[in-house]
């Protein structure tokens, strides 16, 4: 199994860089440097680490100090596990760790990003976390050349994770939802049920109280294969997500639905941002 714990001393905090490079395939260039990381922490920030029976480290998540809107909040910059390690629920454990460190602090909302298209961290974030997004942002980074980010525009949601909200209480406790998508209408779909499928075009116009948007299910193998429908899906759900966030939408589920013709992984966007 693997134990996480929180890592202060230098020597522990460079390790951390090796393993940005091995989790993101990126250079030592690309990486959050040891002193940032030893700046962080002594600043009021967190780095937890997640080792395995031998005290490797196989995972990790760091968070630094903020302030939004008059109050204090954590923005949560990295999260990340190697890929033999992944789907354990280690990336879970690190986040309960750090809901329960920013708790202890005095802190109850913690933010940070991601890539939208990224299927299995929408599941992850807004469906296991309970985060919400409401804002996006176009090309935050600029070009990023990493194995996982080069290819598309460095586009991203901003989550926030409200620690003491009925949501994310109830997701962390794993219970059960109600079905998802039911009563909902599609502003993006794909054009058709194979993996390369193209994006329709966005039904921007939709006044429902919930709408899906769907996004691909494998953006990596897309990006590899097929990058102009990559492109395709990213230019199309930019302007469905800048567009229903601007009316007061807020993405607060991500999810696989299961049908064996045509699996598909979509958005529920709601009308009202649900209570922090």
């Amino acid at each position: 199994m693997f134990t996480v714990r929180p890592i202060t001393n230098a020597d522990a905090l460079r390790r951390c860089v090796d393993l940005q490079m091995q989790i993101w395939g990126m250079d030592a260039g690309g990486a959050v440097p040891d002193h940032q990381l030893v700046a962080a922490v002594s600043a009021g920030g967190l780095v937890l680490g997640g080792f395995s029976p031998d005290a490797t480290l196989i995972g990790f998540s760091y968070a630094f100090p903020g302030w939004r809107r008059g109050k204090p909040l954590w923005y949560s910059h990295m999260t990340g596990v190697l890929a033999e390690h992944r789907d354990a629920g280690l990336g879970y454990h690190l986040k309960a760790a750090q809901r329960e460190a920013a708790l202890a602090a005095g802190i109850d909302h913690i933010v940070w990003t991601y890539d939208p298209l990224q299927a299995g961290n929408a599941r992850f974030n807004l469906g296991r976390l309970g985060a919400v997004a409401s804002r996006y942002h176009a090309d935050y980074y600029g070009a990023m050349i990493d194995v996982i980010n080069r290819g598309l525009p460095s586009d991203r949601f901003e989550v926030d994770w409200f620690l003491r909200s009925p949501r994310v209480v109830a997701r962390l406790a794993s219970t059960a939802r109600p079905p998802i998508g039911e009563d909902a209408v599609w502003a993006v779909t794909a054009t058709e049920p194979e993996p390369s499928a193209l994006p329709g075009r966005p039904h921007l116009d939709l006044r429902d109280a919930r709408i899906l948007v769907e996004i691909p299910r494998d953006l990596n193998d897309l990006k590899t294969a097929h990058p102009a429908a990559a492109a395709a899906w990213r230019e199309t759900t930019r302007a469905a997500f800048q567009h229903y966030f601007a009316r007061g939408y807020a993405a607060t589920d991500a999810f696989t639905m299961p049908n064996p013709k045509r699996p598909r992984v979509a958005y529920l966007m709601e009308r009202a941002a649900p209570d922090p």
